[in-house]
């Protein structure tokens, strides 16, 4: 399984280590509000890997399609600890804890193992633009605006191992399995 975004320096080459491995970027630290209302900040997900996604909760189709194949990863690791799922709201205006509440609650989202994060909207954008490497769309008239069918599946060093589309079945069938593999080898290094 390999990994995405590479560290590189300001000649665009791709930095290494000692060993001669390749340096990966890390998801920056953040911090924002679950749909419970507690703190939930990157070192809270420490220790296990999850799956990311942007959504709002008004979003009439994209969105719903996405946290329908968010529920199918959600059941099949329900049991696995270190799986977790974590949807940031691009839409923090609106997207309130209660908000979120609501909608976790549409899709069965267990409050310990699946996240509906919100907070500040600039914290959240670069986080997406900066750590996710998603794109920000300009819409006239209107501020900044990220939407995005992506998952992205990040390891337990935070780092992005895979990147899929949420809407796809068969391409969530394949984060499943990609989960599937990354456990195996957190197993065989223990």
């Amino acid at each position: 399984m390999k990994h995405y975004f590479p560290e590189v320096d300001e000649q665009g080459e791709i930095i290494v280590d000692a060993a001669g491995d390749t340096v990966f970027k890390q998801i920056p630290p953040f911090a924002l509000t679950s749909q419970e209302g507690q703190a939930i900040s990157a070192e809270d997900l420490d220790g296990s890997m999850y799956v990311a996604n942007f959504f709002f909760a008004s979003c009439p189709d994209v969105c719903k399609k996405m946290s329908s194949q968010m529920t199918r990863v959600q059941e099949r690791f329900q049991d696995v600890p270190d799986v977790k799922l974590v949807s940031f709201t691009v839409n923090p205006e609106h997207d309130s804890v209660e908000v979120l509440q609501e909608y976790a609650a549409m899709y069965g989202a267990d409050s310990e193992k699946w996240f509906f994060l919100t907070g500040d909207r600039q914290e959240i954008y670069t986080l997406a633009e900066k750590g996710f490497y998603l794109p920000v769309q300009q819409v006239a008239g209107q501020q900044d605006f990220i939407h995005s069918e992506k998952f992205l599946l990040v390891d337990k060093n935070r780092r992005v191992r895979g990147i899929y589309d949420g809407t796809d079945r068969e391409d969530v069938d394949r984060l499943i399995i990609e989960i599937n593999v990354l456990l195996d080898e957190y197993s065989k290094s223990k």
